[in-house]
């Protein structure tokens, strides 16, 4: 299993987390076909081949 890069700078993990206060009602309302359409991906950072502590094989 790769292991996330130790120099990832603080607020900025690579993983998105978020506490629901909403119902899934909720969130299925907000995301009309309008805002799907205007919403972006995040970037995604994956680490440097042979940077892992894995990679000892």
């Amino acid at each position: 299993m790769q292991q996330p890069p130790k120099d990832t700078p603080s607020g900025q993990d690579p993983v998105s987390h978020a506490d629901l206060n909403q119902t899934h009602e909720e969130i299925l309302e907000y995301w009309t076909e309008e805002r799907m359409a205007e919403a972006k991906p995040r970037e995604l950072r994956l680490p440097e081949p042979g940077t892992g502590e894995d990679d000892q094989d």
